[in-house]
């Protein structure tokens, strides 16, 4: 009975070490490419027969392919869509990910939006973000729609999370048309003194995993954390990490340790 119980605690201080911190990939150099292959424009301003489809090369496949920030699939390409601006965006099978606007056109139709002004989403545990927006051609008055939302004449919307909003715009006439707006992200001033070392300190820097003297695995050293600081944020997002602690990270301390890398993991 001893001898197994050392084997399991042998078994998990080594998976510890060994699931550590896994080899990165530089998305920078991944090559990973996007492109427009075809557009088929919508019948008419009303219509919701447009299709788009794009080609993914570079990086390493499989590839997945999300339309305005919406669901994942593997199909690269998109149907019933109106009238409008699209983005992609392609994830290869490393997590790298770039993007590429496809323009669905309609005949005889030139309504359009334009952002009017935006302001940083620069909270972490809540939204402050804003879109002002207007819209032009078609038949005034014209109302808007957010994603989840309903039509409104208002042009402002607030306490956005920062990141890209399919805006849909419609006229007088019943003409619609989609244009992508984004919503900024701004530093959030996540501390990692204050915030971030106190959990790693109680969920990982212990001796048998990112405690001292763990040489290039070791989080209490910062030079260690800020180099992988990208691959930490994808782990403990992932749940991945930490591992052999005991305890599991909050949703609260994971969305503060992405907060803090985004803003650059600063030595603050």
């Amino acid at each position: 009975m001893n001898r197994i119980v050392l084997m399991l605690f042998g078994w998990v201080v080594m998976s510890c070490a060994s699931n550590d911190i896994s080899e990165r990939v530089s998305c920078a150099t991944s090559g990973l490419s996007l492109s427009v292959a075809a557009v088929i424009d919508a019948t008419s301003c009303k219509a919701i027969d447009g299709q788009v489809t794009v080609t993914a090369t570079g990086g390493e496949g499989p590839y997945d392919f999300s339309l305005n920030n919406g669901t994942f699939q593997t199909n690269p390409s998109f149907a019933n869509l109106g009238p409008g601006t699209y983005v992609v965006k392609v994830k290869d099978f490393n997590g790298c990910e770039t993007t590429v606007e496809a323009v669905v056109g309609a005949p005889n139709s030139n309504l359009s939006a334009s952002l009017v002004s935006s302001v940083a989403d620069s909270q972490c545990a809540s939204d402050n973000g804003s879109l002002v927006l207007s819209a032009t051609g078609g038949a005034a008055p014209y109302q808007f729609k957010l994603p989840g939302g309903n039509f409104s004449s208002n042009t402002t919307y607030t306490n956005l999370k920062h990141g890209q909003y399919a805006v849909i715009v419609k006229d007088d006439n019943d003409c619609q048309v989609t244009v992508a707006f984004t919503v900024p992200r701004g530093n959030t001033g996540t501390s990692y003194s204050a915030t971030i070392f106190p959990i790693f300190t109680s969920t990982c820097n212990f001796s048998g995993c990112h405690g001292s003297g763990t040489g290039s695995r070791d989080c209490t050293n910062f030079t260690n954390v800020k180099r992988e600081a990208a691959n930490i944020k994808t782990r403990t997002g992932n749940g991945s990490m930490p591992i052999g602690s005991g305890r599991r990270l909050t949703p609260q301390e994971i969305e503060a340790i992405a907060c803090w890398v985004d803003d650059g993991a600063l030595d603050n």
